[in-house]
């Protein structure tokens, strides 16, 4: 520990948002509450009881600066101060800080029991804040993409955990202290050039500049923080090395072509990797690196040994280096032991099933969501048959063209079109036998699917979820309707994070339960 504090650090120029949002204090309702950061809110107070009266104005002037002391951080990422002497214990939101430091924030926006600020400069720093030099991207701080990289990648595995234990904590409150502690997040292999998919924006040109002849800047990027406009953007250090190099091709075509557009517009840059021609017969094939911009264009992306072709425009995991290891550890879950064991089951950072390992007393798999067949076709080595489900004709027929790429059997190995709160209803598998793989989207899984799911009852579930509140919530709308039938339901066996967004407050969840 040093005998003097480190000198302040002032946030740059770009970082401190010009005054020009509106100074009117909108009429705040209950409705303006953002509910997974209410609970932060609410666990840093202490309490969730306002004595403030929403006809009154906030307690702050727009603009106002306050230097303040960072309690805690959100589950967004962002810092929260407490206020005890303003509003009865109001609270500071503040973005790219660390726990116990002294910060200047600018407020700029009100909400029902806090508001928002923006970073002016951190006044005193604490010891774990990465140093300005060492951060990785020069954007950071003005970008709203990544939120983390002024904290170590121990930091943020540490933060991440924390962020899926009080998801369980607010959302799975019935059953939290029946849960198992949650394990560690496990670690993406790079936390840069990880990201094989970015999606920039940019703005058109403004008529009236146009017509008067004024030199008009094109931004190209992403959104700033804390603001509805775009930051210019040269270089994304997440997204791949190849990724980066179809940005700058990108940047020079809409900037020789703006005065053509009528409207901005949302491009897309995503690395695929051919086989290159002639090493079709090799194994593995030779592949080359390129970044495809059309949405209807083909993508190959390769997974372990499996090859998965979908279009550029579908969704697919943007996070290649960490796939094996969440696939691996996914494959190990379905395959635990269907009684309760002590014994521990190492993890796997690869995709492998050993004829040793795997589970015989489960012998049918059912990949909900299933997409382009991810789950589908790189877990089905043990099972007797895999169907996987999914609402969209296009998705159905990129996992089945997945699966004559990775030469499975159509008679083990199905896709079938149907909406996933209907999928039981065609399945004929035994249900004391049977797997479930549940990859919803952010809103999480319907009523009638858990209806549906409560009356088939698998015997195994392997919950992936981008969204861990709604995961957890899932969990006790599922214990709930088992209780409400007199049904035993399930035991958690598992809950981890994988870290598929390094920098970001983002973590994927994996819960895995077992019939009782």
């Amino acid at each position: 520990m040093s005998a003097e504090p480190p000198a302040p650090t002032a946030v740059p120029k770009a970082e401190a948002p010009a005054m020009k949002r509106s100074k009117k204090v909108k009429k705040l309702t209950k409705k303006d509450i953002d509910e997974v950061l209410m609970h932060d809110i609410v666990e840093l107070r202490g309490h969730n009881h306002w004595d403030w009266d929403p006809k009154t104005p906030p307690p702050f002037q727009n603009f106002e600066e306050l230097e303040v002391t960072i309690g805690s951080l959100a589950q967004s990422g962002e810092g929260l101060a407490l206020l005890p002497d303003r509003g009865e214990g109001w609270v500071l939101v503040v973005p790219f800080v660390v726990p116990g430091e002294k910060v200047k924030a600018r407020v700029y926006r009100h909400n029902w029991g806090y508001s928002h600020a923006d970073l002016v400069e951190v006044i005193q720093p604490a010891e774990n804040r990465i140093a300005k030099d060492d951060i990785l991207c020069k954007y950071f701080g003005a970008c709203a993409g990544c939120q983390l990289q002024h904290i170590s990648y121990v930091d943020q595995m540490n933060f991440k955990r924390q962020v899926v234990e009080n998801a369980f904590k607010n959302y799975a409150e019935k059953y939290f202290a029946t849960l198992p502690p949650v394990d560690p997040v496990s670690q993406s292999p790079i936390q840069s050039n990880y990201r094989t998919k970015i999606t920039p924006h940019f703005e058109a040109l403004n008529p009236k500049h146009q017509s008067a002849g004024t030199a008009q800047p094109v931004q190209i990027g992403f959104m700033q923080a804390g603001k509805r406009r775009i930051l210019d953007i040269e270089e994304c250090p997440i997204a791949t090395p190849i990724v980066n190099e179809g940005m700058k091709t990108m940047r020079a075509e809409v900037q020789k072509n703006i005065a053509t557009y009528k409207k901005g517009a949302t491009m897309l840059l995503r690395e695929s990797n051919p086989i290159v021609p002639g090493t079709e017969s090799e194994n593995p094939p030779s592949t080359n690196k390129v970044c495809v911009t059309d949405h209807k264009e083909t993508i190959t992306e390769w997974v372990g040994k499996f090859r998965f072709d979908y279009p550029a425009g579908s969704f697919f995991q943007n996070n290649n280096a960490i796939l094996p290891s969440l696939i691996g550890y996914v494959q190990q879950q379905l395959h635990l032991p269907l009684t309760s064991s002590t014994t521990p089951v190492p993890s796997s950072d690869s995709i492998s099933a050993s004829t040793s390992s795997l589970n015989h007393e489960i012998k049918y798999l059912v990949d909900a969501y299933c997409g382009s067949g991810l789950f589908g076709i790189t877990c089905h080595e043990g099972f007797k048959k895999v169907l996987g489900v999914e609402i969209s004709a296009a998705s159905i027929s990129c996992a089945t063209n997945n699966l004559v790429l990775n030469k499975l059997s159509t008679e083990t190995t199905a896709f079938h079109l149907d909406d996933a709160d209907k999928i039981f209803a065609h399945i004929d598998f035994p249900s004391a036998e049977t797997a479930l793989i549940i990859d919803p989207p952010r809103k999480g899984c319907s009523d009638e699917f858990l209806d549906q799911m409560v009356a088939f009852l698998p015997a195994r579930v392997v919950y992936v979820s981008c969204n861990v509140q709604t995961q957890a919530r899932d969990l006790q709308g599922l214990l709930d309707r088992c209780h409400a039938k007199g049904l035993p339901g399930y035991r958690v066996e598992a809950i981890r994070g994988f870290d598929l967004f390094p920098q970001t407050r983002h973590v994927e969840g994996v819960m895995t339960l077992t019939r009782l």
